[in-house]
Parts: C-alpha cells; sequence; structure tokens
C-alpha cells in the first residue's frame, strides 16, 4: 500500500540530512573515489554510513571508486543495495551477461562470503542457479560404479558430485564457491547441483527478468516502451498554477530518509536555472519529493534512451539530460520569475514539467520540418551540407528524432542536449537565418538560374553561390553563378587585400561593401528575415576572412576552393 510522505517524517529526514551520509554525499564532486571510500572507512562505525546510503547513490558510489575497488563498500552494504547494483550490471536489456555475473558474484564473494552465501541461499537463489547452470558441467558418480575414474578437469567436494568448469580462468572461483556452499549445507549443496540439469536456463533467466522489472520499475526504470512516454509532449497549459502542491508517494514499510536518492539531482541540478528555482524552496518536505522524483526521472529517461551498463559519466549525463528539459521549462514559462519557478515546482509533478519543456524544442523541430517543405535548397536537390558544416549541422540535429544542439565538437562531442532556453533561442535564431538565406537565394537565382550541372552536387555549398555571384559583380562580369577563371580569382582578392601588404589579410574595407551588395537583392524579404539575413551575411564574411586571411596571393585561386567557383 502506499500513501502521500507524511509531514511528521520531516524531523527525521532533516536530521538525516545533517549525517556522515549525506555529508560524504556532499563532497561528492570534492573527493576521488579512493578519498571518499577512505573517508567511509574512517568512520566508527562505517556499516552504519554505507547502510544509510540510498540504494542509487550506492550505486554512483561503487561507479566513482571502481568495481574491483569497491570491495570494502559492498561488504558494508545492505542486500537491497546489493540487488540494485546486480539489476543494473548484469543485464544486457532483457538478458543476462554472463560473465558480469560472474564477476559480480565473485566481488560480492570477496567482500563478505558468508553473507553472499546467505543471499544466495535466499534472495539470490535464482542468479546462482543461473551461474553455475551456465558456467559448470556436472556429473554424478553412482554408489555401486566401483571402477569410476575421476574425468579431466572435474574436482569434487563430496566424492559423488563431479563439477568443471566451462571456462578455465573462472575454475578457481567456481571450486571456492560451491566448496563454501558444501561446507554450509551439504544436503542443500547437493539438491542444488543434482538440480541444475533438470532447470530450464531460459526460464530461469524469464522469471529472473519479471522480478527485475518490477524493483526497477519502482525505481524509474520502466520498460522501454513505457518509459519513451516522457517524450510525449505536454503543453504549457496543462502544469498547475495554484492548488494543492503535489505529493510523493513511499513504500509504507519504508522510511522516507532511506530512500530519498541525494546524488541525481546533486549533480543534475548544479548548473542552470532549476538550481536557482530549488534554491527558494525550504520545506524539506518539498526537497525530498525533488529528490526523489528527479532520481526516477533520471531513471526514465536513461530506461528511455535504451541505456543497459552504466559508467559514472554516463550516470551525470542523463541526469543533465533531465535538467535541462525542466531548465528550458521553467525558464519559458516564468521568464527567470524565482518565485514562480519554485512554484511550478511544488504544484507539479516533474516529469510533467520535463515534459513541457521537452515540447518547447520538439516546437523548434516542427518549424525547421515545416520550413523544409518549402525551402528552395530541398527543392533544388542540395542536402543539409549546402550550408556548410555549422549551419548544416545546427539543421540536421533540430531535425532528429530527440532534437540535438549542434556544438562543433566542442566539449568532444558535434552535439549534445538542450539545456537551457538560452540554447533554444540560439538554435531558434539560427535556424530563421538559415530560412532567410534560403530565401535570399531563391530571389537570386530566380534573376539568374543556376546551371542544372550545379543542382544537387555535395561539393557546392552556399558560400560558392554567394561569393561567385558577388566576385562577378565586382569585376564587371555577366551576373550569375558561372565559374570564374583562376586570373580572376586572383583578381578580386588583389582587390579586397588592396593597401595590405602582409597576412594576415583582413580585407575590413570590403565587409559593408560586400553585405551591402547582397541586401540590395534582398528587398523582398519582410523586415525580420531581413535583419536575420544581415547578421548572416556578417557572419559569412567573417567565415570567408578566416579562411583567406593567411592565404599567398599567388594562391588564391587553390584547386579546392571553399567559396569560390572556379574553371
Amino acid at each position: 500500500m502506499k500513501h502521500p510522505l507524511k509531514p511528521h517524517s520531516t524531523e527525521k529526514n532533516v536530521e538525516a540530512l545533517s549525517s556522515s551520509a549525506t555529508a560524504l554525499l556532499r563532497q561528492f564532486d570534492a573527493l576521488g573515489g579512493r578519498e571518499i571510500l577512505e573517508r567511509i572507512l574512517q568512520e566508527k562505525n562505517p556499516r552504519k554510513v554505507v547502510e544509510e546510503f540510498p540504494a542509487g547513490d550506492f550505486y554512483w558510489l561503487v561507479k566513482k571508486i571502481g568495481s574491483d575497488d569497491s570491495l570494502p563498500l559492498l561488504e558494508l552494504a545492505r542486500p537491497d543495495q546489493w540487488q540494485y547494483l546486480l539489476d543494473l550490471e548484469v543485464w544486457d536489456r532483457d538478458e543476462i551477461n554472463p560473465a558480469e555475473a560472474l564477476s559480480w558474484l565473485k566481488r560480492l564473494f570477496e567482500a563478505d562470503s558468508r553473507r553472499t552465501l546467505h543471499w544466495l541461499f535466499h534472495e539470490g537463489n535464482a542468479l546462482l542457479y543461473y551461474i553455475l547452470q551456465k558456467n559448470l558441467e556436472v556429473l554424478v558418480r553412482e554408489e555401486d560404479d566401483k571402477e569410476f575414474e575421476i574425468p579431466e578437469g572435474f574436482f569434487t567436494h563430496d566424492g559423488v558430485l563431479y563439477c568443471k568448469a566451462r571456462d578455465e580462468e573462472s575454475e578457481p572461483f567456481l571450486r571456492e564457491l560451491t566448496g563454501a556452499i558444501a561446507a554450509a549445507s551439504q544436503p542443500a549443496y547437493q539438491t542444488l547441483l543434482s538440480s541444475l540439469a533438470s532447470t530450464i536456463p531460459s526460464e530461469t533467466e524469464e522469471g529472473m527478468y519479471r522480478m527485475r522489472k518490477i524493483r526497477l520499475a519502482e525505481s524509474g526504470f520502466l520498460p522501454f516502451e513505457e518509459a519513451v512516454a516522457i517524450y510525449s509532449p505536454l503543453s504549457a497549459g496543462q502544469l498547475s498554477r495554484e492548488g494543492k502542491r503535489a505529493v510523493v508517494d513511499v513504500n509504507s514499510t519504508g522510511e522516507p530518509a532511506a530512500i530519498v536518492p541525494f546524488l541525481p539531482l546533486h549533480k543534475g541540478g548544479q548548473m542552470g536555472y532549476l538550481q536557482e528555482a530549488i534554491a527558494q524552496i525550504k520545506d524539506p518536505l518539498v526537497l525530498d519529493r525533488l529528490r526523489l522524483e528527479f532520481a526516477g526521472l533520471a531513471n526514465q529517461v536513461a530506461a528511455a534512451e535504451g541505456l543497459a551498463r552504466m559508467e559514472l559519466d554516463s550516470l551525470v549525463a542523463i541526469t543533465r539530460k533531465a535538467a535541462g528539459y525542466l531548465n528550458i521549462a521553467l525558464e519559458e514559462l516564468t521568464g527567470k520569475d524565482r518565485e514562480g519557478a519554485a512554484n511550478l515546482l511544488e504544484k507539479n509533478t516533474l516529469e510533467s514539467i520535463f515534459r513541457v519543456g521537452f515540447g518547447f524544442v520538439l516546437r523548434l523541430k516542427r518549424v525547421a520540418e515545416n520550413w523544409l517543405r518549402i525551402a528552395w535548397f530541398r527543392k533544388t536537390g542540395f542536402q543539409n551540407g549546402f550550408w556548410g558544416d555549422e549551419r548544416g549541422g545546427l539543421l540536421s540535429g533540430l531535425l532528429l528524432k530527440k532534437p540535438l544542439m549542434y556544438t562543433g565538437l566542442k566539449d568532444g562531442a558535434l552535439y549534445r542536449d538542450f539545456a537551457t532556453a538560452e540554447d533554444l533561442s540560439q538554435a531558434s535564431r539560427a535556424l530563421m537565418k538559415l530560412v532567410a538565406l534560403d530565401g535570399f537565394l531563391a530571389a537570386l537565382t530566380k534573376e539568374n538560374p543556376l546551371a542544372s550541372a550545379y543542382s544537387g552536387r555535395e561539393d557546392l555549398t552556399c558560400f560558392h553561390f554567394l561569393f561567385t555571384y558577388w566576385t562577378r559583380l565586382r569585376l564587371g562580369l555577366e551576373p550569375g553563378f558561372e565559374a570564374i577563371m583562376p586570373d580572376e580569382a586572383r583578381a578580386i582578392f588583389a582587390i579586397l587585400r588592396t593597401g595590405e601588404k602582409a597576412h594576415p589579410y583582413r580585407m575590413a574595407r570590403y565587409r559593408e561593401v560586400f553585405i551591402e551588395d547582397m541586401l540590395r537583392f534582398a528587398s523582398g524579404l519582410p523586415d525580420d528575415l531581413r535583419v536575420s539575413l544581415k547578421e548572416e551575411l556578417e557572419n559569412i564574411w567573417e567565415d570567408f576572412v578566416e579562411e583567406y586571411k593567411d592565404v599567398p596571393p599567388d594562391d588564391t585561386d587553390m584547386k579546392h576552393n571553399p567559396f569560390l567557383i572556379i574553371s
């Protein structure tokens, strides 16, 4: 049975916030994994500290400390912390990874063999069956078989059941594990090994998967087909701004202080407007609800992304993705009114606010899709690369199923998730500049049609058409997009570099000339698009200068010229 988090639990949560466990979690960023482990082991009662960690936070700590270095932490952990860890580490989507399962069971056994055996005899019984079925071959010696010879590679603990590891590397651990089981209970050992042949691994795995789904769903890790509902957009009008505040359900047998995760919101909410909004909330009960909901939200996002085993950087990335859409919704809806944002957090679930934030991003994607239906460049046969790497990358990112912000390898990746309202505004402005530039080229080519040979060529970009047209204009050639000759290419650069005797050639006096020349052909554009076009032409001129500022005069007709079509 579930019930809302009750007010009388507030004092207990406040007390928990001052505990050694929470103090360590607050220093998660500042301390290295080894330092965290040393701090825990130096506590007066380290087991009590570890047992205070919510299962999700415990998982983060293991990831920071490292799987093989976390044995002291595993020794002190609760069984449900073990189970949470195994649920995330030993599965590849809906199938157990036998190697990972064996590795983690070995770590648990090394950390605390007595408690591990007890757990395997009870909650972990199905996992034990599965691991032994996958890794052991078992022979039974009949009582009256006097001539029985031990086959090569087999070992026994009772002279009746003989085992052989299917993988030589796992043999020492499997021998030790089965020996410990036999020493703990000979009848249990014999029942276990003799029944392996009659147990179907796939049925064992299916039963384990069902139980895992139930456990993980309670933490927000829903099945994929349910988790993707987080990306169904919600309109801003569906959020509450008045009335009762949202409540959180907890298991009636659990204490809120023991189940409220700390690290997901701590990591995800470090940047952006979400942090400022949360700072306005003083009620510990509401803060507990936000921490619990945010952890579930991040886990649902991870499930929707199809993530299986995650490392620490993946965990952090998922929390920041969740926080990003919350940032966008809060900023867009409140205009950075902190109290208004705090009110939205109090009156609505984080899932609802997340869906509104994603809806804002999706709305920009629809603007891009609608424009593409009528865009000149698409009708002419060109693809997104026609706009160059940065502008084409921006458009490609917006058109993804879950739109992404183009960053151009900044921070080591071409794309990242939208994280703020400013990201959204920046992408919107960039898209409007593309719309304006596309409209300008449509008007320009209406007066001076492109040669059919140019249509759809992947080696041509908007820059080739803009600067080839402008060069012909400046040199007094026939208007259009026909290729210029090499001597004409050198001639235009000689003009642009007048008065400059050495690189870098800034060509500053022709910046405004280029922009004004181009704008004379844009009189048919609406005023807002004309303003966007001017800004884009300024940016394109800077790209042009950057490309040619150090090119020697005799090499300005370079074979692969990124701005001019040269015959």
